[in-house]
Order: structure tokens, then sequence, then C-alpha cells
């Protein structure tokens, strides 16, 4: 041992205590901010006529719904420091080549219970193909499902230029039927919602997740298998992606090659204005579920006061740059904190 000892000023000290405590309210302020945001649109909806009608609130959360599950989909990926364009493509794809099986391809091998399992299964395939690719290859994940989203939408196109219109009910039961004034969708929402809260809060692979958002250099020399985890973050998106696009079709009771198109926009601006950190480590599953209701709920309240497309593209523009603001304030607060 030298012998010397680090001297630290009681002005320091009390610089860092308040960077910290700083840090810390921001923090807690951006997980509620987006709950306060959403009363505040709640309260808004007491002046434009037909919101608060029970029919136009559920089929909010019915809207809500498929969204809602690439949402979480892109959460568990950002929370490991990645990025993840293609979901919006699994969204079609997905059910596309199921319904291709089911109705065209091998209709006695397929039948529509079946689809819906091949369904899933092909969201977790297209999730694990971009995780396997961009880990083990040393890809970046920008790039890899920025492929993937293309060559995906290419395939929806291509088997499906003309939409299908007449789907088994079986298939498309969970997104379009009800118990008693509840859509299904809405209860799928909640308990997949429910498992991710469980798998990221109260399993190892969550802490895991959020380590090596945090510090993948120090996640590795702690023992976590990153590249394991980091796979599997990638393949829960798809298969998150895929049960939503099966909720979709389900609502709309049809296929077409546009489901979707776009979506990823305003998936990343709900994932970011729910506290999810651009660089990973940091995010709520409670704060993405109230970002997608203020998106849906936005977007509802201008429906009913007819305002144009044009209009909405720019209300949604400044919401993401809103989010994205918070986001940087809080990195650079954090930042700072552990200077």
């Amino acid at each position: 041992m030298s012998g010397v000892e680090e001297v630290v000023a009681p002005g320091t000290v009390a610089a860092r205590g308040a960077r910290w405590h700083a840090t810390t309210a921001l923090a807690a302020a951006s997980e509620h901010l987006v709950w306060v945001l959403l009363v505040l649109l709640m309260g808004v909806g007491l002046f434009v006529r037909g919101f608060w009608g029970v029919a136009n609130l559920t089929n909010v959360l019915w809207a809500a719904a498929p969204t809602g599950l690439m949402v979480l989909g892109l959460f568990f990926v950002m929370l490991t420091g990645g990025l993840d364009l293609s979901l919006e493509s699994t969204f079609a794809a997905a059910p596309t080549i199921a319904a291709m099986l089911m109705l065209t391809w091998a209709p006695a091998l397929v039948p529509p219970l079946v689809a819906i399992v091949v369904t899933c299964l092909l969201g977790f395939a297209f999730g694990l193909f971009n995780g396997v690719f961009s880990v083990r290859l040393g890809v970046n994940p920008f790039l890899v499902t920025l492929a993937t989203l293309i060559v995906l939408r290419g395939v929806v196109i291509y088997l499906i230029p003309e939409g299908v219109y007449y789907l088994p009910e079986a298939y498309t039961f969970l997104g379009r039927a009800r118990v008693g004034p509840v859509p299904v969708a809405i209860v799928v929402l909640l308990v997949i919602y429910g498992f991710g809260y469980l798998l990221i809060e109260r399993h190892f692979f969550g802490k895991n997740v959020y380590a090596i958002g945090n510090n993948e250099r120090a996640a590795y020399v702690a023992g976590i298998n990153v590249a394991r985890t980091k796979i599997i973050a990638f393949a829960l998106a798809g298969l998150f992606a895929a049960i939503g696009g099966l909720l979709e079709v389900g609502r709309l009771q049809s296929l077409t090659a546009d489901m979707g198109e776009g979506d990823i926009l305003m998936v990343f601006a709900a994932a970011v204005l729910g506290g999810t950190s651009l660089s990973g480590g940091k995010g709520r599953i409670l704060g993405i579920l109230g970002a997608v209701l203020v998106l849906e709920v936005v977007d509802n309240l201008m429906n009913l006061r007819g305002v144009e497309p044009s209009i909405r593209e720019i209300v949604f523009g400044l919401i993401l740059l809103g989010g994205i603001y918070v986001a940087s304030l809080q990195g650079r607060f954090s930042i700072r904190g552990e200077a």
C-alpha cells in the first residue's frame, strides 16, 4: 500500500450528492411523467364528444394491443443497447406466411390452431435470425434489422399483393373475439405484459439484460453470457411482434400487404416516451405501457376531432422529439452523476 489516501473536499462531496439526487429525481419523474400525461389527455377528452363512451375507450385499448406488443419487443432489445427496425415487417410477415400455409400451401397439415402456433414460431425465428446475425457476426443491429425489414416486407407484398380477406374464425379469434364486453386482445396484451414484467423484474434474465445495457464489458467480466442474452432478447421481440400481428389480423379480420408499414416509428416513440434509454440499461414495463396508451389516446382524440392526417404526423413527430429530449436529459444527468 502506498499509504496515500485520496482526500475529497466537502464541496466536492456535496456537489456529487446534488448530482445524484438530481439524477434520481429525473429518473423518477420520467417514469411517472407518461402517466401524468395520460391523465391530462383523459381530461382533455372531457371536452371531446364521444371520447368517454364505453365503446370508444374499449376501441382505444383494443387498438393499443397489437402496437403495444411490438413496443414490448423493442423494449427488450433496447434495454441491451440494441435496436430492431424489422418488427413492423415481422408483424405482417409471420401471419402472412402462416396464412399461406393454412389456406394455400398445406391446408390439410396446417389447420387454424396450428397456424397460430406457426405464426408465433415464425416471429421467434425472425428475431432469432436478427440476434444471431448481429451478435455472432458482430454486425450492427441497425443494419441487420434494416435489411430484414426490407426483405420481409418484400415477401409480404409478393405473397399477398391483393390482401387476404376471408380468414377462418379460429385463426382470428384472439384479435376478434370478446369475453363479455372485453376484447380478448386486451386480455392477451395484459397477460403478455405481466409475463414481461416478471421476466424483466423478477427473473435473472432481466437482471442480465439491465447489466448488459449499463455496461456490457462489466457484465461479461461478471460471468453473464452476453451473446446469449442479447439473442434471446431479439427472439422475444420477434415473438411479441408476431403475436401483435396476429391480434391485428383478428381485429381487422383481414391481411394486407401494408399492415404495420411505417409503424416502427411510433413503436420507437412509445419506447422512448416510456423512459427506455437510447443507450440501454434503463426503462420499465409500466412506463412503456403508459406510453402506448398515451399515443393511442392522442390518435383517438385527433380522429374524433377530424384532424387531418398531415397534422397528426406532425403531432406524433413532436411527441417523438419530446421523448428523445427527456431521454437525453436523463442520460446527461446520469453521466454527470457518475463523474
